[in-house]
């Protein structure tokens, strides 16, 4: 169930879908951006998550995150992630591949880390 509840959050996102995202996850969702992202830092609850969210929304057309492993493990999800994009004033395509430990209390989604490798991820998850 955890797996399905992490599906319909990426799947929010693809259609562009800020409420639908924030109505998968908990009230204090922790976003934990890559590291090498220009908006990287730690986003928490409803406000902070819509702003980062809005701000990728904007800054890129036809955002998408392709799913390409979903593993779910105790109460985490990790999730390796192919994103892509096109930046609204250079019109330059962007493609990203990087992974997202998901953690989930209750099937609700409370936190979310991206890590640049699948080993960082799971080495993070393994603790």
């Amino acid at each position: 169930m955890s797996k399905e509840r992490v599906r319909d959050a990426i799947d929010a996102i693809n259609r562009g879908d800020v409420d639908g995202f924030l109505a998968c996850t908990d009230a204090d969702f922790e976003w934990q951006a890559l590291e090498r992202s220009p908006l990287a830092g730690s986003h928490r609850g409803r406000d902070e998550v819509r702003a980062y969210l809005e701000e990728w929304l904007t800054t890129f057309d036809g955002v998408h995150l392709d799913i390409e492993e979903l593993v779910e493990m105790h109460d985490q999800v990790l999730v390796v992630v192919r994103g892509s994009g096109w930046g609204k004033a250079s019109g330059v395509e962007v493609k990203n591949h990087f992974c997202q430990l998901w953690t989930v209390s209750g099937d609700v989604p409370i936190r979310m880390r991206e890590f640049a490798t699948r080993d960082e991820a799971v080495a993070a998850a393994a603790g």
